[in-house]
């Protein structure tokens, strides 16, 4: 089978055959490999099981909740998800708490825990037949508020949060928005009257703070003339001071990106990174964040930024050479936990990155199906929880469908 594989490869030549003969090689020769001393599985049968992006933690903070969310096999969004839990000491028994209208492959419905209120969740969710957000009592299934904006993110003290618009960002960047509703920008490229909004939680009010027709006037480069610009990855910093976002711009096919950083009233607005595209982030500390960028000389990087300085540390391009989704031990801020995306033979590697040893482990590979690519691709999104001895991530490396997986860490693995 092999060598009449080899044989077409040769006379063909096609770049998909290439991947395909890759992929069924691996497949014949070698299974996904964890080097972990247990790894567990949230799943149910003919259903994906998944959580969605890497900057949220599904852990409860006693580590004995993980959240979910439940939908068929269909590859489309355009159906409810179940939004329920999982007991760590029971992964067989899905518990459903409510069902959600809005949400996506890669970024799920931005569900995550309370930092305020005991046993409660908050997610996006249709309220009063729009795009809004619900706070949940997990026990009485009890909505206790809900918000008529949908939150991308919110500070610690759920004061405020920052949302855009989700059918925009879904039409021009499929997979991590929302197409239940219109877009009402369809034909604007750089829309006045949309862009990064602050919604009061408490007074359930919003205000547009940084338009989209602004920010692409800043330093604006020749990409940009006849674009549609949007904004994605909007994250805000431990202290709740500042945010970070993405400005994306698409032409012709081809997408562009930058970050930019401000104050949670859209003030102070600073263009951090606009040389080199940038991928992914997380924040380190209150003005320290890693981010994930390409250029054609240096290819893809992990590097450190000093928030509204031009101070760079550039971590080793010899160990860090692919793209990929970082976060930081909770305890232990040289530790990076990242992945990568599939290589030819269909896997993706979960990895830990020792800043301070400047050393690489690799915690496991995981073969992703051919099926799963584009918008439906499943990333392995990997997450800290809040004391750092478990790692959630999703994969579709058993039985060829979605499942939330849970890794147990010990020290020795990466100290």
């Amino acid at each position: 089978m092999i060598k009449i594989l080899k044989n077409i490869y040769a006379i063909l030549g096609l770049a998909l055959l290439k991947k395909t003969f890759h992929y069924y090689f691996s497949v014949l020769t070698e299974k996904s490999k964890v080097n972990i001393l247990q790894n567990d599985s949230c799943k149910i049968k003919n259903k994906n099981v998944f959580f969605g992006y890497y900057d949220l933690n599904p852990i409860s903070k006693d580590n004995d909740l993980v959240l979910a969310i439940v939908t068929g096999v269909s590859k489309n969004t355009h159906h409810k998800a179940a939004i329920g839990y999982y007991r760590l000491n029971n992964l067989n028994r899905f518990i459903k708490i409510d069902e959600t209208e809005t949400w996506c492959w890669q970024q799920g419905c931005r569900l995550r825990w309370s930092n305020i209120f005991n046993n409660t969740i908050i997610f996006n969710k249709l309220v009063n037949n729009g795009y809004g957000c619900i706070f949940v009592q997990i026990e009485s299934g009890k909505i206790t508020k809900d918000v008529n904006y949908p939150l991308y993110d919110l500070t610690q003290d759920e004061k405020y949060g920052l949302s855009l618009n989700f059918s925009r960002l879904q039409r021009l960047r499929p997979g991590y928005g929302y197409s239940l509703l219109k877009d009402n920008t369809v034909g604007k490229n750089a829309p006045d009257n949309d862009g990064i909004f602050l919604v009061d939680i408490t007074k359930n009010t919003c205000s547009l703070i940084l338009k989209i027709n602004t920010i692409s006037k800043i330093k604006p480069k020749p990409s940009m003339k006849n674009a549609e610009h949007y904004i994605n990855h909007i994250s805000i910093n431990p202290n709740g001071e500042r945010f970070l976002f993405f400005h994306l711009w698409t032409k012709n096919g081809q997408r562009f990106s930058r970050l930019f950083t401000a104050d949670l009233n859209g003030d102070s607005i600073y263009l951090l990174e606009n040389e080199e595209n940038v991928s992914h982030y997380s924040w380190r500390s209150n003005n320290e964040i890693i981010l994930t960028t390409y250029n054609k000389n240096y290819g893809t990087r992990y590097s450190i930024y000093t928030d509204q300085t031009n101070i760079r540390l550039y971590l080793p391009s010899g160990k860090l050479n692919s793209d990929g989704h970082p976060s930081f031990c909770p305890y232990n801020k040289d530790l990076i936990l990242s992945d990568t995306y599939p290589d030819k033979y269909g896997n993706r590697t979960l990895f830990f990155y020792n800043m301070k040893k400047e050393s690489k482990s690799i915690i496991g590979s995981f073969r992703s199906p051919l099926k799963y690519q584009g918008e439906y691709r499943c990333d392995l999104h990997p997450r800290w929880n809040n004391d750092g001895s478990l790692i959630t991530f999703d994969s579709t490396h058993q039985n060829k469908i979605r499942t939330l997986n849970i890794l147990h860490i010990e020290n020795s693995l990466y100290t």
